[in-house]
């Protein structure tokens, strides 16, 4: 009996051409188990490939016998330089991908985005809101570094924002992630609700003096939660002409913690040494 192979494609029909294609058959010359069908995702993302299972039919196996040159496939020098190139880095993409999780600098500047353009994110925007379940007003603009600011409105903010504007960060970023996979430029992309943003940011930079002074009245490091990279911007902004204390941003991903500091109290002490010459992380 023949063996299965397993071939992908963006459909079924794409993957059974592959087979083909790499066994030099024709379609009829196989056995084909169609293994998953393929899904194209929401909005683009979450896409996966069509997948079939193939094996030669017992007539087409003994007529396509593999040529006689081809069995130094299996030497062990064949296969150590098969082993080398599989290990080869893959060719880059054409399109690289061009997610810009940015701190909102005044200074960045996207691409142009047409108003068609800005109408079909307006869509995706609304179409993840109605799925959502909150289905709500949203207005578009472009201001002049080219980059593109949605706005919702309606009786679901609250719900949208959600708690410190986590899932309003959240929608964001899906829907940067779309952007990206939809236009060819370079777009950058912003999502407030309600004036959130706005009144969020003032909120920070009176958080962060407010911290600082108790930190300069007590010696003690004060910490804001983890927030996102332009909230963090703001807090070092807002704390940079104080030179008593400092400001950093801990932790991993996107979101991070900002410590307020007195200079010397938020590092790290080093290692010291316990008897018999090991060392003890504080």
């Amino acid at each position: 009996m023949s063996a299965k192979m397993e071939y992908k494609g963006t459909d079924v029909e794409e993957a059974i051409g592959n087979a083909c294609a790499a066994l030099n058959v024709a379609r009829e010359e196989l056995d084909i188990r169609i293994v998953s069908t393929g899904s194209t995702g929401i909005f683009g993302l979450g896409r996966k490939k069509a997948s079939v299972q193939v094996s030669l039919k017992k007539e087409a196996g003994q007529a396509h016998k593999q040529p006689a040159a081809n069995k130094k496939a299996g030497t062990p020098k064949a296969r150590a330089e098969r082993s080398a190139s599989e290990r080869k880095p893959a060719a880059p993409k054409a399109r690289a991908e061009k997610i810009v999780d940015n701190d909102d600098s005044d200074e960045v500047v996207g691409d142009p985005v047409s108003p068609e353009e800005m109408e079909m994110i307006r869509a995706d925007v609304g179409k993840i809101l109605e799925l959502m379940g909150c289905p709500s007003e949203i207005s578009i603009e472009q201001d002049q570094n080219n980059k593109v600011h949605a706005k919702i409105t309606g009786e679901f903010v609250d719900i949208l924002v959600g708690p410190e504007g986590q899932t309003l960060d959240g929608l964001q970023y899906v829907m940067r992630k779309i952007i990206t996979r939809k236009f060819p430029q370079k777009v950058l992309f912003s999502l407030d609700a309600a004036g959130f943003r706005e009144n969020r940011m003032e909120e920070l930079q009176e958080r962060a003096v407010r911290l600082a002074k108790e930190v300069k009245e007590t010696g003690k490091t004060r910490t804001i939660p983890a927030i996102n990279p332009a909230e963090r911007r703001m807090v070092h902004m807002a704390l940079q002409d104080d030179t008593e204390i400092r400001s950093r941003s801990v932790g991993e991903g996107l979101f991070k913690k900002v410590l307020i500091y007195l200079p010397g109290k938020g590092r790290r002490r080093s290692p010291r040494k316990k008897k018999g010459g090991e060392k003890s992380a504080e």
